[in-house]
């Protein structure tokens, strides 16, 4: 397998694990909105290196907190 679809498969592989621990973590949640919710966060640096199932426990945990501020990237790619 080439670097490129290894990395796909890795990319599909960690956002579905993400979505599935989303799910757990919130069941108003549609798989759909998991899914869209779980690219979103492989996308900043700090949560995709976390893994997809701490990842999801982190944001839930952020999400939660009232005085949260906004999820950002950083303005340079690194």
């Amino acid at each position: 397998m080439m670097q490129d679809e290894t990395e796909a498969v890795e990319f599909e592989a960690w956002c579905e694990r993400c979505a599935r621990r989303l799910g757990e973590l919130d069941d108003q949640i549609t798989l759909a909105e998991a899914k869209r919710l779980a690219r979103d966060v492989y996308a900043f640096e700090r949560t995709r290196a976390m893994g997809p199932v701490v990842a999801a426990e982190f944001v839930a945990v952020e999400m939660s907190r009232p005085d949260r501020g906004p999820f950002e990237r950083r303005s340079a790619a690194r």
